[in-house]
């Protein structure tokens, strides 16, 4: 992969992916907060250590919840899950493998072989394109490119997608952008159309992909997710065709449409998009000044010692992170 210049979409540190795409996903709610501020909040709330490690899976979604944007994290979501929460105009991030991702066929082998599978970055899925029913794409915001919309074909994308257990971190609403939208477009808080399906139609395959047979005994060659794509990339072609004709032309068995959940309507009046963000500087929320200094005097041994290791750019990183935590406690005694 190619570095790029570094812009406002491309993480500032080798292990931030997780936190430059929640602090993507706040700028667009409106939370003008940056991405050194974001690391300092995550090392004082024990998020982010700064030795490479980044950010673990289960704290993804947390600087969100911090700053009062309601989320949910996902674990064995599938594609339909995705296209629910992009139809909604809700923001996605997910866990992927980059060698996978880049395209890195050798890297992306060796770690799966040797390691198993290996999440190790985070981004934001923009969308989904399926202008071409035969040729699907993922759109990806990706912080470690730097690139706002790149497109990767579909079977890429899931492959690079799996190794993290087809992990997501969903927003529970939509961003002010895609509220106006919608409200402009007077439907009800989603899109009206999905891949060429009328949104009433993709939801009944959305919830059907949580019903599915269990692909362990399934006796058929082809899978059933992979039979329920099928059925419903089938549909905008045949319009005529019902939910129960598509599953059914497929092989896949007949289900109580009852059992499926229906989507609570989004009421926007229900949240506060003013009040989203948090005061990084207000010392009811930040730690001690001795955790702070503490942290400070971490920081630069840790930059010292890759220094003596013959690692500057890592010894940068630390430094960085000490001046941030330095900056913290001059802000907390200044208040």
């Amino acid at each position: 992969m190619a570095a790029l210049e570094n812009n406002s979409i491309q993480q500032e540190y080798a292990d931030t992916c997780a936190i430059k795409s929640q602090q993507l996903i706040l700028n667009d709610f409106g939370v003008p907060v940056s991405e050194d501020q974001l690391v300092q909040y995550s090392i004082e709330h024990g998020w982010y250590s700064g030795d490479g490690t980044g950010t673990q899976m289960g704290d993804v979604g947390k600087l969100l919840a911090e700053a009062g944007i309601p989320c949910t994290q996902t674990v064995n979501a599938n594609v339909f899950d995705l296209a629910n929460e992009l139809a909604q105009g809700h923001k996605v991030i997910v866990g992927v493998d980059s060698g996978e991702l880049w395209d890195n066929k050798l890297l992306g082998w060796w770690n799966d072989f040797f390691h198993g599978d290996t999440p190790d970055h985070a981004l934001v899925v923009a969308g989904i394109d399926m202008a071409d029913p035969n040729n699907p794409m993922v759109i990806l915001t990706d912080p470690g490119t730097g690139q706002e919309s790149q497109a990767y074909p579909m079977d890429q994308f899931m492959d690079a997608w799996s190794d993290s257990k087809h992990f997501m971190v969903s927003t529970d609403i939509p961003t002010p952008n895609a509220v106006e939208a919608f409200q402009s477009m007077g439907e009800d808080y989603h899109l009206p159309v999905v891949a060429g399906v009328e949104y009433g139609t993709f939801d009944m395959f959305h919830n059907y992909s949580h019903y599915l047979p269990d692909a362990s005994t399934w006796m058929a060659a082809t899978d059933p997710m992979t039979l329920l794509y099928n059925a419903f990339d089938t549909m905008p072609a045949a319009p005529y065709l019902t939910f129960d004709d598509a599953i059914a032309s497929v092989g896949l068995p007949p289900i109580d449409a009852s059992l499926f959940s229906m989507n609570s309507p989004f009421n926007p009046s229900s949240f506060n998009y003013d009040s989203f963000g948090y005061d990084l500087n207000n010392p009811t929320v930040q730690h001690s000044i001795q955790s702070l200094e503490n942290n400070y005097d971490d920081c630069m041994r840790y930059a010292q010692d890759a220094m003596d290791s013959g690692s500057p750019v890592t010894a940068q990183l630390f430094i960085n992170q000490a001046h941030e935590a330095q900056n913290a406690i001059d802000n907390i005694v200044d208040a």
